[in-house]
């Protein structure tokens, strides 16, 4: 056999597989840990406020062949509290506790997006979303009684609504003084609904220029609902 035909068939052959092994060797890459959540998404729904903080859970997994460490959690936001273990062992699910305050929630549906720091390789961070809205104890309509221009020695008179979104006689809500001896309101409950009106009156006001008050309803239940009221006393010069 000539060397020619040695070098092309045994030779070179030999050195392309001993350098696609030794590749093969230094770069194989070791089974790591990574984090999979049973869903990215996580919806609460409408949660009333006064029933208070609402809880659900969320399954987690380690595919991964070496156990996986969570590092840290943020929620992204102040209503939720995640807790989750601090180590998942491999080919191993773990559970995921998320913890909502509907009273810190925003008025509109919102949503936040968790963040998830782990030590593996493939998955060091993972994003979990929390939906969720709240029903609010009582509300407003609207939610500021605004006068707006007003002349001096002059009563005015604005009507709102008060909704109670929670089992409660409305006969048994309270008015709370006002403070400013300018500002009277009176309540008229309606039996049948939920709903009553607020009636506030203003009485003539003498001093020229803005014009700030807080009003409160008190329920039986100790909870209140803060009414602001604004107006601009113009002066109409002759």
């Amino acid at each position: 056999m000539s060397k020619r035909t040695i070098l092309t068939t045994i030779v070179i052959p030999t050195l392309l597989i001993s350098g696609l092994i030794v590749f093969l060797i230094n770069n194989r890459q070791e089974p790591a840990a990574e984090l999979v959540l049973t869903q990215q998404q996580i919806h609460f729904g409408t949660l009333p406020e006064w029933e208070g903080p609402v809880t659900q859970s969320l399954t987690a997994r380690n595919v991964g062949k070496f156990p996986l460490h969570i590092h840290r959690i943020h929620t992204g936001c102040s209503y939720a509290e995640i807790t989750a273990p601090e180590i998942i062992q491999p080919n191993t699910e773990a559970t995921f506790q998320i913890r909502l305050t509907p009273e810190l929630l925003p008025d509109d549906e919102t949503s936040a997006t968790a963040t998830i720091f782990t030590d593996s390789p493939k998955t060091p961070v993972v994003h979990l979303t929390i939906v969720a809205a709240a029903k609010r104890f009582a509300t407003l309509t609207p939610s500021i009684c605004k006068f707006g221009k007003v002349r001096p020695e002059t009563i005015y008179q604005e009507t709102l609504k008060l909704t109670v979104n929670a089992p409660l006689n409305t006969s048994d809500i309270r008015l709370l003084p006002s403070g400013h001896e300018a500002l009277t309101w009176e309540i008229i409950p309606n039996l049948e609904t939920d709903t009553a009106l607020i009636s506030i009156q203003l009485s003539p006001l003498k001093d020229g220029g803005a014009f700030a008050s807080l009003l409160t309803v008190h329920f039986p239940n100790q909870r209140t609902l803060t009414l602001p009221v604004t107006a601009n006393v113009v002066r109409i010069d002759n």
